[in-house]
């Protein structure tokens, strides 16, 4: 699947439930980032996740800490011109679902706590990338 039909099968929440793995979650965030501004990558992000969440039968299955803290890692890894073979190929802890990229910033009862599920909260090992190193 190209990178335009990846982004409109995400747009129209069209993915089936085992389709909608984690690596997917990753491409679908450096897609956005590789093209939009950060704001507006974070906003389709989380926008896109509950609409598909919700299509899917997991609506609170959401998680706005672990969705915007991914967004910012990847943001801060991705580099110019690299496609997404490349980037994958580059950040292996990006891909693995026990969420070791955010485990090097946020202890475990942090990151699962009911608060981290509902809004965005800061890290508690070490700091997130700053958001001024994310694409403007």
């Amino acid at each position: 699947m190209t990178d335009d039909e990846f982004l409109a099968t995400f747009e129209a929440a069209a993915f089936a439930r085992l389709e909608w793995t984690h690596e997917a979650h990753v491409r679908m965030a450096w897609l956005y980032l590789s093209r939009l501004p950060f704001a507006e990558a974070v906003h389709r992000v989380r926008t896109g996740i509950q609409k598909l969440n919700a299509k899917i039968g997991s609506p609170d299955g959401y998680h706005e800490t672990i969705t915007v803290a991914f967004v910012r890692v990847i943001a801060d890894r991705a580099t110019s011109g690299e496609d997404y073979p490349a980037f994958r190929d580059h950040n292996p802890d990006l891909f693995d679902r026990t969420l070791t990229a955010l485990l090097h910033h946020y202890t475990k009862e942090r990151l699962y706590s009911a608060e981290a599920r509902k809004e965005f909260i800061e890290p508690d090992v070490r700091p997130l990338p700053r958001l001024d190193r994310a694409r403007s």
